[in-house]
């Protein structure tokens, strides 16, 4: 979110876009899909890219564009977790090297 405010308009202002990649539980932790996503690049600021792990890979899942505004409302829609159970989470998707 930070980045989005403080890039976001410079960028804007340039005519550039963002690229924000999350996972897939994140973006639907957010809202999901927008009902009516839009992937015309000039449709907006920021490209969100959201792939999905599948048998250990990173697959393409959804992309849309969305304009600033709409990107901030998105992320302050997320719900909070607890930190023990992302904690929890992460570590048994870690495997050693």
């Amino acid at each position: 979110m930070p980045q989005l405010q403080v890039k976001g308009p410079i960028l804007r202002q340039w005519q550039s876009k963002i690229a924000v990649a999350v996972d897939k539980p994140f973006y639907e932790n957010i809202g999901g899909r927008s009902p009516k996503a839009k992937q015309d690049l000039n449709a907006g600021d920021v490209i969100w890219l959201v792939p999905e792990l599948r048998d250990g890979k990173l697959e393409p899942w959804h992309w849309e564009v969305l304009p600033l505004e709409k990107s901030y409302e998105k992320l302050k829609a997320a719900e909070e977790g607890e930190f023990s159970e992302f904690k929890r989470t992460l570590c048994s998707q870690l495997r050693p090297i």
